[in-house]
């Protein structure tokens, strides 16, 4: 804490204020002659004790008291117990970055002593304790001169205490825990006194005088929240200690007796003047001529004030959400403490170095991407999370909005990225689709996909008398999608009506038990029953991190990863902090089906809804759009990068729907997730992966994709007539029933190839619109 100054051989004026100590230590009225009397004879009776104790040797025969009184005093605790100082934590980026600096009661930096420049040794030590190298812990000479000057005055007016002594009731005010124990730290009575000196004189026999001084330094409180001389440094003059100037460590000296008397930012007159006088004890000391002295009074404050600790210590502009992300991590980590009181002060006071999984190009990437998208300002937020298939490090997280408390702004300090918050949509269908390849059902699956969907048994469904076209049942975006579609073409066109009777086929609980095993938690698929057809068209809210996480199982061959944000740890003794596992993996699907898997999404980029998210190299990925626009997704990747793209209204899915939305320069009469999530997938992607070699997408493993089960599935039986689209060559029938409505796909539109696992990408065919919508929380 910090104390009043003016020590052995200082300027005098010593007598510490309260008011300076941090913590709930009530000031003392002044002293009337009477109180001062008996304060002075107190301190006159401990000194005269100890001297006569450090004076003289306990030899038989000095007296019942003198014998008392030492056996006393060599009874008192002599080892000063010192834990290390409470300091600010640290959050870097893997390449060294610092995203955020994490304060908590006391702002402290430790600094080395040889960061510590000789000038601000020499400005403490001129104004505290001129005899600091030369007495051993107590100043048998700065006592006697105390007591003459306070006697004369009439008052308090210096103490005798050293830097030791100092140094001793700083860190007894930082053990204490109560405000009871604060108070007894800075109590006035005889046997605390003895205690302090005690401690003092076993210090410096331990101790060099340069290590006590760096203590002392790292210690003291500076004013304005901030403790130790580093962070005094950066706070009011934006430097490194080790750039001090000689009218800088004069100014941050003289703060230690009295920082709120000669705060700078508040008193700046006062500051001055006293800024001048530790320069003066200086040149009468011997540390600058008075020269010197005369020409540095001349110049100005020159402060330069920085850190608002009003600010969240998140609130930078590097990963906000990313930041309060890892924070809220490590707040619930129980080996960083048993109790949310005991994490706290390891996260905010351990003086914890946390590196991360954080990658600064790809987070760059991602938020340039939202931001020049979408724009700071829109109501809809787009919500980018980023992920290396095979390690579940976090590379990016990114949202088109500030970090911060006020809405008028468009602030938020909600959890966009991690928060089960929007529905994915179609993106869900991927983990149909999984769990269809390794039941049987084979790529050649086919379905007659109506535009209406009914099917009582399997899923009760009453959407109410509004729904006049498909009360009972799921429905594609358009009436013109009915025909038959196979798992290439059904999923690449995003055909709802396909999606639910293959859903049928294996099961909701099966789709479900995929989901968790490629990443989503439990936790978000409780309400998945038996029953709920509308879980594979993305009914149940997810958050994009656990999306990310599950398509970066598939990008991995089926290895999936814990997400993981931390890479090592240490604390303020440089000691490894058991905080940062290693990737923790494991094979969750077979590799074949993963890779099938990825062959199918692949034409969702080359043939269907995903054409936005082209990047340059090959890629897989799945759109989605749900009921009433509510939200819309994109989720794709690479071998080397996983992202997962949501938009949507952060204040609810239903009720504002994505219409009308002005973003990347023109107006969205309705937003799809082919539209501008794939664009901003697309954008970071492009960017995150510039100069980074290209590596192909596996193709489909010809067994399963060829599977045990496969052709058209007579559920419903199509109308006699219906176009088809052969599962084979991907080509439309060649004699559909005049009057029906043709497939969408047709030549030009669904490209050569890609079917059955053979070339992964598809052909060169355009690719339609990215179309969604179509049943309850369901489409493209």
């Amino acid at each position: 804490g910090g104390r009043g100054g003016g020590g052995a051989g200082g300027d005098g004026g010593r007598g510490a204020s309260p008011l300076d100590l941090p913590g709930p230590v009530q000031a003392p009225r002044p002293l009337g002659r009477k109180a001062f009397a008996m304060r002075a004879g107190v301190l006159a009776v401990a000194m005269g004790l100890v001297i006569a104790l450090i004076a003289l040797p306990f030899a038989a025969g000095a007296g019942l008291f003198a014998k008392a009184s030492a056996d006393h005093y060599l009874d008192l605790p002599a080892d000063l117990i010192t834990p290390p100082l409470p300091q600010s934590s640290r959050i870097l980026a893997s390449d060294g970055t610092v995203i955020a600096t994490l304060r908590g009661e006391q702002n402290r930096t430790v600094v080395d002593g040889s960061e510590i420049p000789k000038v601000m040794r020499d400005a403490i030590v001129a104004i505290e304790d001129a005899r600091f190298y030369e007495h051993n812990g107590v100043d048998l000479k700065g006592v006697a001169r105390a007591l003459m000057r306070n006697s004369e005055a009439g008052d308090v007016r210096e103490g005798g205490s050293t830097i030791t002594q100092q140094y001793v009731k700083n860190v007894l005010l930082q053990n204490a825990r109560t405000p009871e124990e604060r108070q007894a730290a800075v109590d006035t009575s005889v046997e605390r006194k003895l205690q302090e000196l005690r401690y003092a004189l076993e210090l410096e026999k331990k101790l060099s005088k340069d290590e006590i001084l760096t203590r002392y330094l790292n210690i003291s409180y500076f004013g304005s929240g901030v403790y130790g001389v580093g962070t005094a440094a950066q706070h009011y003059f934006g430097v490194d200690v080790s750039d001090l100037t000689l009218e800088q460590a004069a100014l941050l000296a003289g703060l230690v007796q009295s920082p709120s008397r000669y705060d700078p930012t508040q008193a700046p007159d006062a500051a001055l003047e006293r800024r001048n006088v530790v320069l003066d004890r200086m040149a009468a000391e011997g540390y600058i001529t008075e020269t010197q002295a005369a020409a540095t009074k001349q110049l100005p404050l020159a402060l330069n004030v920085t850190d608002d600790e009003s600010v969240d210590s998140c609130q930078t502009e590097i990963a906000p959400f990313f930041c309060d992300f890892v924070r809220t991590q490590l707040l619930n980590d129980p080996a960083l403490g048993s109790t949310p009181e005991e994490r706290a002060r390891r996260v905010y006071e351990g003086g914890l170095e946390i590196h991360t999984t954080l990658d600064m190009k790809v987070q760059a990437a991602a938020q340039e991407a939202v931001n020049a998208t979408m724009g700071l300002d829109n109501r809809a937020a787009a919500v980018e999370v980023v992920i290396q298939p095979g390690t579940g490090n976090i590379l990016a997280m990114a949202v088109n909005r500030e970090f911060g408390d006020d809405p008028a702004r468009n602030q938020t300090k909600i959890a966009l990225p991690t928060k089960v918050t929007f529905q994915p949509g179609s993106t869900f269908k991927t983990f149909t689709l999984a769990a269809a390849l390794e039941e049987g059902y084979g790529l050649s699956t086919a379905f007659y996909s109506p535009y209406c969907y009914e099917n009582m048994d399997a899923f009760p469904i009453d959407r109410g008398p509004e729904a006049r076209q498909c009360r009972h049942g799921y429905q594609n975006s358009d009436p013109a999608e009915a025909g038959v579609y196979d798992m290439n073409t059904g999923t690449w066109l995003s055909v709802n009506t396909y999606y639910i009777q293959l859903l049928e086929k294996v099961g909701v609980m099966t789709v479900a038990s995929m989901a968790e095993r490629l990443g989503i938690p439990a936790e978000d698929l409780k309400d998945a029953g038996p029953t709920l057809g509308g879980l594979t068209i993305g009914q149940l809210p997810m958050s994009p991190l656990h999306m990310a996480n599950a398509y970066a199982t598939l990008a991995a061959g089926g290895i999936k990863c814990t997400p993981r944000y931390i890479t090592s740890a240490i604390d303020s003794s440089k000691e490894k902090v058991d905080i940062a596992p290693a990737p923790q993996c494991e094979r969750v699907l077979d590799e074949g089906i993963a890779d099938t898997v990825t062959s199918v999404l692949a034409g969702v980029i080359t043939n269907g809804t995903g054409g936005n998210a082209r990047i340059g190299r090959p890629v897989a990925g799945k759109t989605g759009t749900n009921d009433g626009f509510a939200s819309a997704w994109f989720i794709g990747y690479t071998p080397q990068m996983a992202a997962a793209v949501a938009i949507g209204d952060p204040a609810g899915d239903h009720g504002n729907p994505l219409v009308n939305i002005t973003a990347d320069g023109r107006t969205w009469p309705r937003v799809y997730g082919g539209d501008l999530p794939a664009l901003i997938f697309s954008r970071t992607l492009r960017a995150a992966l510039d100069g980074v070699p290209v590596v192909p997408l596996p193709s489909a493993d010809p067994a399963v994709a060829r599977g045990t089960k496969g052709g058209l599935q007579n559920t419903p039986p199509p109308p006699t007539g219906t176009p088809t689209i052969d599962p084979t060559t991907g080509q439309p029938g060649i004699n559909p029933l005049p009057g029906l409505p043709q497939v969408p796909g047709g030549p030009g539109q669904v490209g050569q190839g890609g079917q059955g696992g053979q070339g992964g990408q598809g052909g060169q065919g355009g690719a339609g619109p990215g179309r969604g919508g179509g049943g309850p929380a369901g489409g493209r």
